[in-house]
């Protein structure tokens, strides 16, 4: 009987910090999972939290495809929760995992492009960048910019790595095909692309991230990190 409890307690919980999360989040789907006992969850003390979202809204102009956070051994105020927030009571650790796709990235890419250079009387005018993931394990970026109402293209192959420290990732220029675009361009995606890869958003957030592992395939690039996580973010 304690068991049957413990589980409807939990998917009544899980529902609730679905809810809650639903206030300040967007994301096409939300599930939320959690794990303990009937004597822990009356006092606010999880096993595991884990939160699950496709479609995730991460920055303004991004959508995450895929996002997974696990948390470990956590508690939170239920008292806070009854009044729907969601407030931990010591700092946990846990693994996140995120997946982007290629379509995705490359959409944020030409809304910042597009706005931080159209607007400047310039000898070149931005025109749209592709964002291409291949096999490889490499981004390649596919520029086109109008010069003197000429069209004119190029693609900047990159490679992603992980920084000493685990803090950040960074992409290497290998090489341009057909000629070099222009710099500002391509330092301005590359910027983006770490920035999001790096998980710097998410860590000003309330949670500082030890990135473990990048992986590209066709279409799709997935970050896994270690996390530690001080609060839920907020409103």
């Amino acid at each position: 009987m304690n068991q049957e409890k413990t589980n409807f307690r939990e998917q009544a919980v899980n529902k609730f910090i679905e809810f809650v999360l639903s206030r300040f989040i967007e994301a096409e789907r939300l599930q939320v999972r959690i794990k303990c006992n009937l004597k822990q969850l009356r006092r606010g003390e999880l096993d595991a939290l884990t939160i699950q979202m496709s479609n995730f809204l991460m920055q303004p102009n991004l959508r995450v495809a895929e996002f997974q956070l696990d948390i470990g051994t956590s508690a939170v105020d239920m008292q806070k929760i009854i009044r729907r927030k969601i407030e931990l009571l010591h700092p946990s650790e846990g693994k996140l995992k995120i997946a982007v796709s290629q379509e995705q990235l490359t959409a944020v890419l030409n809304s910042e492009l597009t706005n931080l250079f159209n607007d400047k009387q310039q000898v070149y005018k931005f025109k749209n960048v592709n964002c291409d993931l291949t096999t490889a394990g490499a981004i390649a970026f596919h520029f086109n910019w109008i010069n003197a109402e000429k069209i004119e293209s190029v693609t900047c192959i990159t490679t992603p790595q992980i920084e000493q420290n685990n803090n950040a990732i960074v992409l290497i220029k290998q090489n341009f095909v057909n000629q070099e675009p222009p710099t500002e361009f391509v330092n301005q995606a590359i910027a983006q692309v770490s920035n999001i890869l790096s998980l710097n958003d998410l860590a000003n957030r309330g949670t500082t991230f030890n990135i473990e592992k990048i992986e590209i395939v066709a279409g799709k690039v997935t970050v896994e990190a270690n996390a530690n996580i001080d609060q839920f973010p907020s409103p």
